[in-house]
């Protein structure tokens, strides 16, 4: 029997606005997509790469004047790397402040809180994300802070899925078993992360409504979008 729900927090609850996570609303009063897209993808792709290294290297921060201090570091990067960008270090410093501070960077989707609540009645609740100490602030704009009974960060591990130490964190806190717990996201490299601790796996794919096709091997019960969870729940796959 299942009694706790674990959630990924992008893609599976909420979305960037843009539908990039680092190429913000800032980002792109900056930079015209126009000047974005024109860059060769493997420049583009190498730059990124560089500069998301450099976050996982140091991602262990609790609070959001570490985070910060990382993403004016992160666009640094990116400004020297794509010069053809024009990003000034002040504006480095801007679309900064706009990724940890600016909750209009982030879209819940419909029927997110109207799902954790349904839920709620029922199972505990936790979270089990890669994400940053404004998380908290970014839950608490979409009126679903206080639902979750457990959080496990990225940050506070300092370590990302699929690690074990975050899905072993995750259990710790809510306190059950593995087979009584559901772990949803968008990645199946996550969901396999989950499955070897034992944990009942959830493929969402709102995302390939967004941005295409995405993986899915049939190997995990799947779902479209959040709201579908509470039946999916209560069907045979999970008696």
């Amino acid at each position: 029997m299942i009694k706790g729900v674990f959630l990924d927090l992008g893609w599976t609850i909420l979305r960037p606005t843009t539908n990039e996570w680092y190429i913000n609303k800032k980002f792109l009063e900056v930079v015209s997509a126009e000047t974005l897209n024109a860059l060769p993808p493997e420049k583009r792709k190498a730059a990124f790469y560089k500069a998301e290294k450099y976050l996982a290297d140091s991602h262990l921060l609790f609070s959001e004047d570490e985070e910060l201090e990382q993403f004016k570091q992160f666009y640094k990067i990116i400004a020297t790397e794509l010069p053809e960008l024009g990003i000034t270090a002040n504006q480095a410093k801007e679309i900064a402040e706009s990724k940890v501070y600016d909750m209009g960077n982030y879209v819940f989707f419909d029927r997110s809180k109207e799902t954790i609540l349904k839920l709620k009645e029922t199972y505990k609740l936790g979270i089990i994300s890669d994400t940053w100490p404004s998380a908290d602030q970014t839950l608490k704009s979409g009126g679903i802070e206080d639902l979750f009974d457990t959080k496990t960060y990225s940050c506070h591990i300092g370590a990302c899925k699929p690690d074990k130490r975050m899905y072993f964190n995750a259990l710790e806190r809510m306190g059950l078993p593995p087979e009584q717990t559901v772990f949803v996201d968008d990645a199946e490299s996550n969901l396999d992360g989950a499955a070897l601790c034992g944990i009942r796996a959830v493929l969402i794919k709102a995302k390939q409504h967004f941005l295409g096709d995405m993986e899915d091997s049939g190997k995990y019960p799947h779902i479209d979008a959040i709201e579908e969870l509470p039946d999916l729940l209560i069907g045979k796959a999970f008696l």
